[in-house]
C-alpha cells in the first residue's frame, strides 16, 4: 500500500476579492480531475469565459456566508444556496459564468474541473444542479459527513467520481476509504489532525492512492473535502479553460468559440431572473 503524498498548492487571488488554494498537477495523481480550488469569493473576479472537454462543478459549503449566482450559455441561471452544488458539463464548448450573490461576508466554497473522457470530449453541453437537502449524509461519534456526489448522491457527472465532505470534532477519529479502484485527493479546508503519518494542517492537500485505508485523527475541529475518481489514463492537451485530447482538437475548440459556437451569455444582473 502506498503512503499518501503531500502536494503543493498554489495559490491565487485577487487582491481581497478572491483567496484560493488550487491543485492542477501532477496530473497523473489527481486523475480525472484537472483541478481542485478553494475559494473564499467577496466579489466577481472573472467574467463570462468559455469550457470545452471537461465539466465544472462548483459546491458551496454549507456554512458559506453568500450563496452563489451561476450562469452558463445553456440559458438557465441560478442563485446556488449555501451546501448546494452546479454542475456544467461543457462537452463541446458553452460559455459558464459565476459570481456572488447579493449579502454580506464571501461565498465560500469548492471549484472542481473533470476531465471528460475522450468519447465525450465533443458531446453535446449539459447542465444540473444539486439542493443540499438531496444529498445523503451520515454521522458518527464525532464526525458527520455530507456524500455531495458519487456514492449515492444523485448527479449525473461523466464518469465514476465522488466528493465527499467530513467535519470532525476534535479528538474525533475517522477510518477513510475511497470507492474500488478510484485514487483521491484530500482537502484540508479548516483544522489541524493527522492522516496515517502525515500531518494536517488547512491549505493542504494529500493524493491517496487506490485501495488504500487511511485513519484520521482531528486534533481541533476539522473540515475534510475527499474527491476520487477512476483514472482516465488519456492524454490531455489543455489551453487555458479547454482540455482536449489532441492539439487540433484545441485549435477546433477556439474556432467554434471564436464563432460563437459555444452560445452567448446575456449582461448580468445582481441575481438570477
Amino acid at each position: 500500500m502506498s503512503s499518501p503524498r503531500l502536494l503543493s498548492s498554489q495559490p491565487h487571488g485577487v487582491g481581497a476579492e478572491l483567496s484560493a488554494a488550487r491543485w492542477c498537477e501532477p496530473l497523473a495523481l489527481l486523475d480525472p480531475f484537472l483541478l481542485v480550488e478553494h475559494f473564499r469569493m467577496k466579489a466577481s473576479t472573472l467574467g463570462p469565459h468559455p469550457h470545452a472537454g471537461l465539466s465544472t462543478v462548483t459546491y458551496l459549503f454549507d456554512d458559506s456566508p453568500r450563496a452563489l449566482v451561476c450562469r452558463h450559455s445553456l440559458g438557465a441561471a441560478l442563485e446556488l444556496p449555501p451546501g448546494g452544488l452546479h454542475w456544467l458539463c461543457a462537452g463541446r464548448g458553452a460559455l459558464h459564468d459565476e459570481f456572488p450573490a447579493a449579502g454580506e461576508g464571501g461565498a465560500e466554497g469548492l471549484l472542481m474541473l473533470v476531465n471528460l473522457p475522450a468519447d465525450q470530449k465533443l458531446r453535446a453541453p449539459a447542465a444540473g444542479w444539486l439542493a443540499p437537502q438531496a444529498m445523503p449524509r451520515d454521522a458518527g461519534p464525532g464526525w458527520r459527513r455530507v456524500q455531495v456526489f458519487g456514492g449515492d448522491a444523485d448527479m449525473p457527472l461523466a464518469g465514476p467520481t465522488a466528493l465527499a465532505v467530513l467535519d470532525l470534532d476534535a479528538g474525533a477519529q475517522f477510518e477513510l476509504r475511497l470507492p474500488a479502484g478510484h485514487q483521491g485527493l484530500l482537502v484540508v479546508v479548516r483544522g489541524r489532525g493527522q492522516a496515517g503519518e502525515q500531518a494536517l494542517r488547512a491549505g493542504q492537500a494529500l493524493a491517496l492512492a487506490p485501495d488504500t485505508p487511511l485513519s484520521v485523527h482531528a486534533a481541533e475541529p476539522l473540515r475534510l473535502a475527499c474527491l476520487s475518481g477512476l483514472p482516465l489514463r488519456e492524454p490531455v492537451v489543455r489551453h487555458g479553460p479547454f482540455a482536449m485530447n489532441s492539439e487540433c482538437q484545441v485549435v477546433d475548440a477556439l474556432q467554434r468559440f471564436q464563432a460563437g459556437a459555444m452560445g452567448r451569455l446575456q449582461p448580468r444582473t445582481s441575481s438570477p431572473e
